[in-house]
């Protein structure tokens, strides 16, 4: 795999020890205690706090000496090389703990300089993961388990495709309105005239765009925090349209620039699987800007 080898590791082993701690009922209690209290009302609990111990092992096996920022620690120096490794060790963990299982491990790696050099995203509720490197396209690798859910060699790896679905009316949204500063201004046009609407945030749902499973994601008020919203190069490499709100690209190089130094930023997301739902669902929230 290239230079994604490196984030393909990380996210695969941090996924194959969460993976079947959360799918035993016994350990729930103890992964779901809140270790700290976060700005914007988010928590931390002990799954996240194992789940980067295994970010910052699997790095050490790997001697990587540049920067981490890590979701939970912020960001780490461990050498001096000029590259970075971006990573949301366990992304939407409340929702876990409330039973949703609408989770991921997404890692990311670029230069000191803002250039992209490579991606992945496990997908916790299905053995698989979502990757891309610095050439084009995207790609899905499946993964073989054993019964103890440790995951054994890949199973297969294909290039993948965003949606083909080009009109409001014949997709499957998922728009940013699960909490409730979020439903402030709903986009009431594209929750009227979509085919399906879901809601959820975070790195699974551009994976999930990138392997062509919904069609189209929106945040047009609030925005991703820049961690997540790196998720969306993958997404790009499968042949999707990620733009802001006001339909200007995004800086992924500017957002990959600025964690380098620690600080996170947000950045409206429309995202689709080609221009011309893209081209739609911008002018489906025009009203609520």
């Amino acid at each position: 795999m290239s230079k994604a080898s490196l984030v393909v590791s990380i996210a695969r082993t941090i996924a194959s020890t969460i993976r079947p701690l959360i799918s035993d009922p016994a350990e729930i209690p103890s992964l779901s205690v809140i270790t700290a209290y976060k700005e914007e009302g988010h928590t931390a609990h002990r799954i996240d706090l194992r789940a980067e111990a295994v970010l910052f092992e699997t790095l050490e096996r790997a001697a990587y000496a540049g920067k981490v920022y890590s979701e939970e620690r912020g960001l780490v120096r461990l050498g001096s090389q000029p590259r970075i490794i971006i990573c949301d060790p366990y992304c939407n963990t409340t929702l876990t703990f409330r039973g949703f299982r609408e989770s991921a491990i997404a890692v990311y790696e670029f230069t000191q300089a803002g250039v992209f050099v490579a991606g992945a995203i496990a997908d916790i509720q299905i053995p698989r993961i979502v990757w891309a490197d610095e050439r084009s396209g995207a790609y899905l690798t499946l993964l073989n388990t054993t019964h103890d859910s440790d995951e054994k060699e890949a199973q297969g790896t294909e290039r993948i495709q965003c949606s083909e679905v080009r009109d409001v009316r014949n997709a499957f949204l998922t728009i940013s309105l699960l909490k409730r500063s979020r439903r402030e201004h709903l986009p009431i046009k594209l929750l009227e005239e979509a085919a399906m609407v879901t809601t959820i945030d975070g790195a699974i749902v551009a994976a999930r765009l990138a392997i062509g499973e919904i069609d189209g994601f929106v945040d047009p008020r609030i925005g991703q925090p820049s961690y997540e919203a790196l998720a969306y190069v993958l997404a790009a490499k499968a042949g999707g349209v990620v733009t802001d709100a006001s339909g200007a690209p995004i800086d992924f190089a500017r957002i990959a620039t600025a964690l380098w130094e620690g600080k996170v930023t947000r950045h409206t997301i429309v995202a689709a699987g080609n221009r011309p739902l893209h081209t739609e669902l911008l002018s489906k929230i025009s009203d609520i800007m």
